[in-house]
């Protein structure tokens, strides 16, 4: 039975039981000759059947009246509760068969992201890979958090677990996954997420939260690729917001504004690009796409080039920081491609 249907069903019986109430009053107002307060307290007691005494002698009408109410009235509460019970387990279902549906998204993830926590933190992290479409799991162990990110994001695939236990991480599909941000509140649960994340997918990118600085250097050596330490990293923007507040300002704009067209963007070389060994000037991105190349990280050694020259050669899955809209960046996509 739908939704819909066990509705309309709760509705049906829940008027039907006001309409005998109604009639219960009026019947025994003119059988009975009663004012209005002992005809409702005779209906309710009547087809209840709690067995309570009677306001006054029953006349025979209002004997058979009587009848008439303990029959219609047991009818009308067990259809009540039929559809209580139908309504109750109908909810279990249609909440185990989301969590199913869940689940089997997950398990069709592919290059996805998976976010343990659900604090200030990963809320902004999920805001921007909403925005940049990427695909994305979160895992939260509190119930509240969880209620509160489904109510934000209803699209949201989320698992409530604790994700220092392989198991839910291997739920969320780690294994294809393609990063993990680690956003919990404590050091030592990021620690051991870091641990059982490496473990499990040793070509993974993990990047975790360090509260404190002490344990950056602890959670490079468990496996994170990146670690982010808030109170350094508020401090440099203080910093750089007082000594170059238009630069800050700019970047700002570019990586958080949607309504601004123009956007830096991140675009690795694939293996079977035609760009792979030519160079800047024989590749003419900035002719065939309208974007400006503005920095290359080298795949082999990591080593930045920021503007480069037009003789600067591409190697493979070297990275390229580019600025331009989104149809220009989706030009440089198929241009890789080609």
């Amino acid at each position: 039975m739908g939704k819909d249907s066990v509705y309309l069903n709760f509705v049906f019986v829940a008027i039907s039981l006001l309409l005998l109430i109604l009639v219960g009053i009026l019947g025994y107002s003119l059988i009975e000759g009663w004012n209005w307060l002992d005809a409702f307290y005779q209906t309710v007691i009547t087809f209840s059947t709690v067995g309570f005494h009677e306001v006054s002698p029953l006349s025979q009408a209002g004997r058979m009246f009587t009848v008439f109410l303990i029959f219609f009235g047991l009818v009308i509460i067990a259809l009540l509760s039929g559809s209580v019970t139908t309504w109750f387990v109908s909810s279990q279902i249609l909440a185990k068969r989301k969590i199913q549906k869940m689940k089997k998204k997950i398990a069709s993830l592919k290059d996805h992201v998976i976010i343990c926590g659900g604090g200030e933190t990963a809320k902004t992290v999920i805001r921007e890979l909403l925005q940049a479409k990427k695909p994305f799991v979160v895992i939260e162990q509190k119930p509240e958090i969880v209620n509160e990110l489904k109510e934000l994001f209803p699209e949201m695939l989320i698992i409530e677990g604790d994700a220092t236990k392989d198991e839910i991480l291997e739920e969320a599909n780690i294994a294809k996954a393609h990063g993990l941000i680690t956003t919990m509140p404590v050091d030592a649960d990021n620690l051991f997420i870091v641990v059982s994340a490496r473990s499990l997918n040793p070509n993974l990118i993990v990047i975790s939260r360090a509260v404190d600085p002490h344990t950056e250097s602890k959670l490079y050596k468990a496996g994170a690729n990146y670690v982010i330490v808030p109170n350094v990293v508020e401090g440099l923007r203080m910093a750089s917001v007082l000594l170059r507040p238009t630069l800050v300002s700019f970047l700002e704009i570019m990586m958080s504004n949607n309504d601004v067209a123009l956007r830096l963007e991140e675009v690795a070389l694939p293996d079977d690009s035609n760009l792979i060994e030519k160079t800047l000037n024989e590749a003419r991105i900035p002719q065939r796409t309208g974007l400006i190349v503005i920095a290359l990280k080298r795949a082999k050694d990591s080593q930045w080039i920021f503007n480069p020259v037009s003789s600067t050669i591409l190697h493979k899955n070297d990275r390229l920081i580019v600025l331009g809209d989104e149809e220009r960046i989706g030009k440089l996509h198929a241009l890789l491609k080609e």
